[in-house]
C-alpha cells in the first residue's frame, strides 16, 4: 500500500482575504470577542455565562440580564488605543505575512499613522510574535556596529547603493547578538528609525554613513 508522505498545500491568505475578512471595527471587534470568548461571556455579576449585544456607542458587549459591559480589549494591546482596530489588525497582518520582517516606519507608511503610533504598535506587536531573544540589542555603552548589504538577483551595471537590490541592515553588538532587518532604503531617516527600533538607548552606535540622532 502506498503512502502519501506529501504534506498539505498550504493555503495563501492575501490582502484581499484579509480585507474581506476585516472590513470595519465592528467585524474586529467580533472576531476578538470570539477568539477571547469562545464558550460565551461569562458575567461577573450573574455569576454566570450570559447572553450579551454589541453596544453601539462603544467597543463593549453589554449583559442582556444585567446590563453589565464587557470589554475584549481590555488587557491587550489594544487595550485604551485611539487606533482603530482595522488599522492595528492589518498592522498584525503586514507583520505576520512578512518572511524578513518589517519597520515600524513601513508600517507608517502603509497605514498612515505617525511614527510614534507606528513605533507603539509596532513594539507591541512584537510583543507577541517573537520570543524573548528578539528585543533590541546594545545597552549603556554597549558597542554596536551597523552596516548594510544588497539582496536579490544578480544583474549587471551598478553595484552597492545605486542598485535596485534589497538592502539589508545588520546590527552587531559587540560579543553580543545580531539583528539582520529589511529596509526600505539607506536614507537617513531609515537608517535612523531601525536604529531606534532595535537598538537600546545609551548605546554607542558605529555607522559610517549616517550620525545617529
Amino acid at each position: 500500500m502506498a503512502h502519501n508522505n506529501r504534506k498539505p498545500k498550504m493555503l495563501l491568505y492575501t490582502l484581499k482575504d484579509f480585507q474581506k475578512q476585516f472590513p470595519d471595527d465592528a467585524t474586529c471587534l467580533e472576531w476578538l470577542r470570539n477568539y477571547l470568548y469562545p464558550d460565551g461571556i461569562f458575567c461577573e455579576k450573574c455569576e454566570a455565562v450570559t447572553k450579551h449585544h454589541r453596544v453601539k456607542s462603544r467597543p463593549s458587549y453589554s449583559c442582556d440580564h444585567c446590563g453589565h459591559h464587557v470589554h475584549p480589549t481590555a488587557g491587550t494591546i489594544f487595550h485604551k488605543s485611539p487606533t482603530a482596530l482595522t488599522t492595528w489588525f492589518y498592522a498584525i497582518y503586514l507583520m505576520a505575512q512578512t518572511r524578513c520582517g518589517i519597520s515600524a516606519k513601513q508600517i507608517q507608511r502603509e497605514t498612515g499613522v505617525t511614527y510614534k503610533t507606528a513605533w507603539r504598535m509596532f513594539k507591541q506587536i512584537r510583543s507577541m510574535l517573537s520570543d524573548d531573544k528578539s528585543g533590541p540589542i546594545g545597552g549603556k555603552n554597549s558597542k554596536v556596529e551597523m552596516d548594510e548589504t544588497y539582496c536579490g538577483s544578480r544583474t549587471k551595471g551598478t553595484r552597492g547603493r545605486g542598485t535596485d537590490k534589497t538592502p539589508v541592515i545588520g546590527m552587531v553588538q559587540r560579543k553580543g547578538q545580531v539583528r539582520a532587518v529589511v529596509a526600505a532604503d539607506v536614507k537617513a531617516d531609515t537608517l535612523n528609525g531601525l536604529i531606534r527600533e532595535h537598538v537600546l538607548p545609551k548605546s554607542v552606535v558605529f555607522n559610517r554613513y549616517v550620525p545617529f540622532l
